[in-house]
């Protein structure tokens, strides 16, 4: 079967660390292809997006460009609102039987995932992937769960409200985010107000 990695995120913008993150389980050789779900809005954020999805989601498809087994979907924005994680793998699940959907996350999500639409049906029903964020503490009734598994990556912690607050204070972000992620930010002079 056919395994691909769901990445959720508003991706405001996508950054180098996204990348890597993505990489890392290809790496691991347990999926085939990561998907970056561009979430139109996130109904457990309290801050709006500064950005509109439709940039958002051009940026993840240049940020991802070159990158043959990443892939970016904009089918969140195609469902009903709000989006809830648990619909969005339902629907995955149900329009493509054959591929397994593995939903990458944060370990620093875990902390309020029982705040979650429906997180019982989706620790019961979708194996999920988390990688370590932020030194972030995994409750207890999380640790042995026999779908949720764990990876000790070392990765770059970069967050998209640091590239934002670089870019408002006239700070470099070449390093931060690729290329054309760059260029079009500074074209555009994206979050500068």
């Amino acid at each position: 079967m056919i395994a691909k990695g769901v990445f959720f995120g508003s991706f405001d913008p996508i950054h180098n660390g996204h990348i890597e993150i993505a990489n890392y389980f290809l790496k691991q050789n347990l999926i085939n292809e990561v998907i970056f779900m561009v979430t139109p809005e996130n109904p457990l954020k309290l801050e709006k997006d500064k950005n509109s999805f439709t940039e958002r989601y051009k940026l993840v498809e240049l940020g991802i460009k070159g990158y043959s087994k990443i892939k970016s979907s904009d089918i969140e924005n195609k469902l009903p609102k709000p989006n809830y994680t648990y619909y969005t793998l339902e629907y995955l699940k149900k329009t493509s039987p054959e591929i397994e959907y593995i939903f990458l996350m944060g370990s620093d999500l875990l902390k309020n995932f029982k705040g979650w639409k429906n997180y019982i049906e989706i620790l019961n029903n979708h194996k999920i992937f988390v990688y370590p964020r932020n030194n972030s503490v995994i409750p207890c009734e999380f640790k042995s769960h026999k779908n949720i598994k764990f990876f000790k990556a070392n990765l770059i912690q970069i967050s998209s409200t640091l590239i934002r607050e670089n870019i408002k204070n006239n700070l470099s972000i070449k390093d931060l985010v690729p290329s054309a992620v760059n260029n079009f930010l500074t074209e555009n002079n994206s979050y500068i107000d």
